[in-house]
């Protein structure tokens, strides 16, 4: 059996005490990837129980590999959408739901889905292959148009219309490798960066793609509703929009009632973990706790 794990969690030390974990906690990982989260999370939670849930089946399959000397957890492949759903049919209130919304490196490592700049063979994209809409059939059936727009409303890309423009002339593009040459190209005279200059383009076609916003916006308030009094929702997200979302839905929770804000400012991690952990750099984790 195949042992490899890419994934390194973000913020666990951090996750572990902020769930308020004890030994017969019932904890929801909406967003399990590979289970690094939840193996932590088990370890504290001997008599309790740990729901795990992703909607893509190869990734759950190794969050199954990793957390199989332990028999106080489940496994559903659903998105995180579908929590209401599933805690109705285990029949559980969590005292703790946990949101990572960051793409596990099993998907850039392991995965020939295009979601890596070198990725020769793909331009799909999807978390999920039940969804109908891929990254390829955006950038070669779509118009100009509304590739720009999609560009700068998921990846504030402000080199969106120009960006569409060469896109469309160079149909078709068949691989993440050739989207992000052609990027290169149309930005060559722009500074040196760390950052990629595909990374927006990316980002945007990604989050149009798996509906991340539109799902994350679904999910909030139903993961708030399905908490046990004082349970806390913690949710990690990597990019503005995604954190501004998180932000004023909590916010708009508390003002209806149904809470209160725990982290006036977000938890970000320290220099050491993004140090050993590039993929941190960015993470930054909300805390909201349920008071009704």
């Amino acid at each position: 059996m195949n042992k490899t794990f890419y994934h390194i969690p973000v913020l666990l030390n951090e996750v572990l005490m902020n769930l308020n974990l004890k030994e017969d906690s019932i904890i929801v990982d909406a967003t399990c990837g590979e289970g690094g989260h939840a193996e932590g999370i088990l370890k504290m939670i001997p008599h309790g129980k740990l729901i795990c849930l992703d909607r893509n089946q190869e990734i759950l399959q190794k969050a199954r590999e990793r957390l199989s000397a332990f028999s106080n957890v489940s496994f559903c492949r659903v998105s995180f959408i579908n929590i209401g759903e599933v805690v109705k049919e285990e029949n559980v209130k969590p005292d703790g739901i946990l949101a990572d919304l960051g793409i596990s490196m099993y998907h850039y490592q392991a995965v020939n889905k295009g979601f890596s700049y070198m990725d020769s063979d793909s331009l799909d994209m999807r978390l999920d292959s039940d969804l109908e809409i891929s990254a390829s059939m955006v950038i070669n059936s779509f118009g100009e148009e509304k590739i720009a727009d999609i560009l700068f409303k998921y990846g504030e890309e402000y080199e969106s219309r120009k960006i569409a423009n060469a896109i469309v002339r160079a149909r078709p593009i068949n691989s993440a490798r050739e989207l992000a040459d052609l990027i290169l190209k149309v930005k060559k005279n722009k500074k040196r960066s760390k950052i990629h200059p595909a990374t927006k383009t990316f980002q945007a076609l990604r989050i149009f793609v798996n509906k991340e916003l539109e799902n994350l916006e679904s999910f909030i308030p139903v993961a708030v509703d399905n908490l046990k009094e004082n349970g806390r929702l913690l949710i990690i997200s990597y990019h503005s929009l995604e954190d501004r979302l998180v932000k004023h839905t909590f916010r708009r929770l508390s003002e209806e009632g149904k809470g209160f804000v725990y982290t006036k400012k977000p938890i970000i991690p320290d220099e050491e973990e993004i140090k050993n952990n590039r993929s941190a750099r960015s993470a930054r984790m909300r805390i909201f706790v349920k008071t009704v």
